[in-house]
C-alpha cells in the first residue's frame, strides 16, 4: 500500500496530500492506483490453484477510471442496476465477464443485460426467473443464469449488511430453488450454469464462506438433477478489510478450503470483491473549519460530512482519521470530527484522540475508497465532491467537483399529459 508518511507529511504514492488540496480543494476523495493493483494481485495469487473469475462489485466505487483500472488488471464486473451495466460498458468491459445481481431487476434492465450478452444473471426469486424466461423468449436469445441461494448462515457483521440469513430479502431457500429448477428444466432457452451465495459484507473469517459452500454441495449431492449443467460456484463478495495501516486479511485458509471442495467437482470459482479491492486504497481529504472546545472533548468541524461518507452514520462504521502533517510535541486530545450538515449523526469519527487541531488543518479519513463516493448525496444542497486518482507521481482528476448550478440542472416545471389516466378515481 502506497499511503504513507514521508518527512512528516501524508502521501499517496509520490504525491503529498497538501498539494492535492491546493489543486482541487476539499473535501476530495483520493485513490491509490498502486494499492488497488496490489490487492487484485494478492487475490489472484491466493486463489491461483482454482479456475477463478474475479467480478469487481461496481457498487463499491463506480468511478469510470477505477473500472478501467480493474478491467486492465483482468477483472469482470458484478452489476446490480442498468446504470452500473452502462458504466461497465463505458469502461469497455467484456459483458460475458459480468454477472448481473440484485433482488429487484426491472424488465428493461433484464432486456439490456440479455441484449448485451451479460455472462450470468443471478436470479433472486421465482417471479424474477419468470420475467427472465418471458424476456428471453421475446428477444429470441438464450440466457445463462445462477440461482442465488440463501443458506441461512450467520455472520458477524452489522445487521444492515448481513444478507445470507432467512430473514433477509436476498436469495431463496433450498426448497424454493427446487421449484425453480423444475421450471428451468422445462425451458431450454434459459440455462442454469451456477449457484450464487452472498452472505454479507465485512467478513473477516473464512468459516461462513466454507459453511455456505458445504451446505450448497450437500444439497446438490442429494439429487443429481441439481448438478446438471452447473459449471461454477459464485461465493459472492464481502471479504472484509482492516485499517489502512493494518495487516490485510489472510486469504490462504479460505482459498485452501474452497479448493478442497470445488476441485473434485471441476467447478470454477467466481467471486465479487468490492471493498477488499478499493476500500483501503482511498481516503477523504478534508479541512478543519472550526474547533469548538468543550469541557470534556473538542469538536473539530470539517468541510466533509455524511454527504461524502455516510458509513459512520449508517453502519456505526469506524474510520481511522489522521492529521496530514505529523504534529511533533503535541499531546493527543479527545475530539469528535464532525461535518457541517444539520444532523447529529453527521460525524466522521467520535471519541478520537488527535493532536490539538486548528482552523485550516488537513485531515485524512482513511479506508474510504469503498462506499464513499458511490453513496454520496447532495443533502443540504451540497455539491458532490471531486475525486482524484494517484498513480505513482501522477495525480489525475477523475471527477470534478459539482458546481452549485448543477444542483438544479434536472429540475423543471412541465405539465404532464396524463391522458385517460388523469380521470381515474380511487
Amino acid at each position: 500500500m502506497s499511503i504513507s508518511f514521508e518527512a512528516g507529511t501524508l502521501q499517496v504514492g509520490a504525491v503529498a496530500l497538501p498539494d492535492v488540496a491546493a489543486a482541487v480543494g476539499t473535501p476530495v476523495y483520493v485513490y491509490d492506483a498502486a494499492g488497488i493493483g496490489e490487492r487484485y494481485r494478492r487475490l489472484e495469487a491466493a486463489f491461483a490453484a482454482l479456475p477463478l473469475g474475479i467480478r469487481y462489485a461496481v457498487k463499491a466505487n463506480s468511478n469510470e477510471a477505477i473500472l478501467r483500472l480493474l478491467r486492465e488488471l483482468g477483472a469482470g464486473f458484478d452489476l446490480v442496476s442498468g446504470g452500473e451495466l452502462a458504466r461497465a460498458l463505458r469502461a469497455r468491459c467484456d459483458p460475458n465477464d459480468c454477472v448481473f445481481a440484485g433482488v429487484g431487476k426491472q424488465d428493461e434492465e433484464i432486456r439490456e443485460a440479455l441484449r448485451q450478452g451479460v455472462g450470468l444473471l443471478n436470479v433472486e426469486s421465482p417471479s424474477e426467473l419468470e420475467r427472465i424466461q418471458v424476456i428471453a423468449q421475446e428477444l429470441d436469445v438464450e440466457a445463462s443464469v445462477a440461482i442465488r441461494l440463501n443458506p441461512d448462515v450467520a455472520v458477524r457483521t452489522h445487521a444492515y449488511i448481513s444478507t445470507g440469513k432467512k430473514e433477509n430479502k436476498f436469495g431463496v431457500g433450498f426448497a424454493v430453488a427446487d421449484a425453480m429448477l423444475r421450471s428451468l428444466r422445462a425451458d431450454p432457452r434459459v440455462q442454469l450454469r451456477a449457484y450464487h451465495v452472498h452472505l454479507g459484507s465485512l467478513l473477516l473469517e473464512p468459516g461462513p464462506y466454507l459453511e455456505a459452500l458445504a451446505l450448497v454441495l450437500d444439497w446438490m449431492d442429494a439429487d443429481p438433477l441439481r448438478s446438471e449443467g452447473i459449471c461454477a460456484y459464485d461465493m459472492g463478495g464481502g471479504l472484509g478489510i482492516r485499517g489502512a495501516f493494518d495487516e490485510p486479511l489472510a486469504l490462504e485458509e479460505l482459498a485452501a478450503g474452497m479448493r478442497e471442495m470445488l476441485t473434485p467437482r471441476g467447478l470454477r470459482l467466481l467471486m465479487e470483491p468490492g471493498r477488499y479491492l478499493v476500500g483501503n486504497a482511498g481516503l477523504v481529504l478534508t479541512r478543519v473549519l472550526h474547533v469548538k472546545h468543550g469541557s470534556e472533548k473538542d469538536f473539530a468541524v470539517v468541510d466533509a460530512a455524511m454527504t461524502e461518507l455516510i458509513r459512520p452514520a449508517l453502519y456505526a462504521a469506524e474510520h481511522e482519521i489522521v492529521t496530514v502533517k505529523e504534529r511533533a510535541g503535541l499531546g493527543p486530545r479527545p475530539v469528535d470530527v464532525v461535518g457541517p450538515v444539520c444532523e447529529s449523526a453527521d460525524f466522521l469519527g467520535q471519541g478520537l484522540r488527535l493532536p490539538a487541531l486548528e482552523r485550516g488543518d488537513l485531515l485524512a479519513v482513511l479506508t474510504a475508497g469503498a462506499y464513499g463516493a458511490s453513496m454520496g448525496s447532495r443533502y443540504n444542497s451540497r455539491p458532490l465532491a471531486a475525486e482524484v486518482l494517484i498513480d505513482g507521481g501522477e495525480a489525475r482528476l477523475v471527477r470534478r467537483k459539482e458546481t452549485i448550478e448543477e444542483l438544479w440542472r434536472h429540475e423543471c416545471e412541465q405539465v404532464l399529459d396524463l391522458g385517460e389516466a388523469g380521470t381515474d378515481e380511487h
